[in-house]
């Protein structure tokens, strides 16, 4: 119990630093656009569209209702690229 209030504190620390400080939002910024760079990149892209395919093929092997919703995911994952 201690251990978990002590990372929490820690990451609510860590975190007011980030978003409080100059030097901590540039940064996050900095992160922010490097993400956003490595999720528009091709090979994300097709990353994405290789695994929303293959779980479109595999949701026939679960339940209806469980299946449905894979493949609605899996077609909006591929329509937002």
């Amino acid at each position: 119990m201690k251990i978990k209030t002590i990372l929490v504190v820690a990451a609510a620390a860590g975190a007011g630093y980030v978003l409080g400080t100059r030097a901590g939002r540039a940064k996050f910024d900095e992160l922010k656009a490097r993400a956003s760079e490595f999720a528009h990149s091709p090979q994300a892209q097709e990353a994405v569209s290789k695994v929303a395919d293959l779980a479109k093929q595999n949701a026939g092997k679960l339940p209806d209702p469980l299946a449905d919703a894979v493949t609605s995911v899996a077609d909006s994952v591929q329509h937002k690229q």
